[in-house]
């Protein structure tokens, strides 16, 4: 899960959970010494789960061969993002 998934989804916790999140995380930064190696994404979870903050780990996504040969569709004309752009103005 990358760094911008986990924040979705601690977006989408209660506001009560996402303080206790907060506080929980803030006693873990003020225990460890700053020359401590950084925490993986994986450790937070564990931690978070141990804490009791989240109630599982959600699973990776499934990668298969399909993937790997993803080409996209080639569409004419100009961007879809320009036209967003635009209809935005």
């Amino acid at each position: 899960m990358s760094a911008q998934e986990l924040l979705a989804e601690i977006h989408k916790l209660p506001a009560e959970e996402r303080r206790r999140l907060l506080d929980t995380l803030s006693r873990e930064q003020d225990h460890q010494p700053e020359s401590s190696r950084p925490v993986s994404e994986d450790e937070i979870e564990r931690i978070l789960l141990a804490k009791g903050i989240i109630s599982e780990i959600p699973p990776l996504s499934e990668y298969s061969e399909e993937d790997e040969d993803f080409e996209p569709i080639e569409v004419p004309g100009k961007p879809l993002s320009e036209t967003i752009i635009e209809e935005r103005r």
